[in-house]
């Protein structure tokens, strides 16, 4: 009888443990609308750092703490994702994918690589997001 309330207890333990950390690592989709994006003369504001053209110049990568963001791509458009300003990659047309960001973030920003159609979110890496772009 000790063993079988021992293994109770212990079962129950071990589900409030699962259970409480599950929960701190909650996802959120976001579903994000494109909007037309506006024609403009000289570079967009909301790039920073844009894809390298070359070789030349090594990637610098944080050591701090890092979180995943992933992005659903509903559309027939390949886009460009930035995060915080920063290209991360392109996100094939019907596809998903996945950028590292290190010590976390505040906005993401993507464009159709035409540069027609263009959307916004922000997020952080308290949750884990996945934006779904429609």
């Amino acid at each position: 009888m000790k063993t079988k309330n021992l293994f109770v207890c212990a079962m129950i333990a071990f589900m409030a443990v699962a259970f409480s950390s599950t929960s701190a690592f909650a996802q959120k989709t976001v579903e994000v609308k494109s909007t037309a994006a506006v024609k403009s003369r000289g570079a967009n504001p909301k790039i920073k750092v844009d894809a390298q053209a070359s070789d030349a110049k090594p990637v610098v990568k944080s050591r701090g703490a890092a979180c995943s963001v992933k992005f659903d791509n509903y559309t027939g458009l390949y886009v460009k994702v930035y995060v915080d300003g920063y290209y991360k990659g392109t996100v094939s047309p019907w596809s998903a994918g996945t950028v590292t960001v290190g010590d976390g973030y505040t906005t993401i920003y993507c464009v159709s690589a035409g540069g027609t159609r263009e959307w916004n979110a922000s997020g952080d890496c308290r949750t884990s997001y996945v934006y779904t772009l429609k």
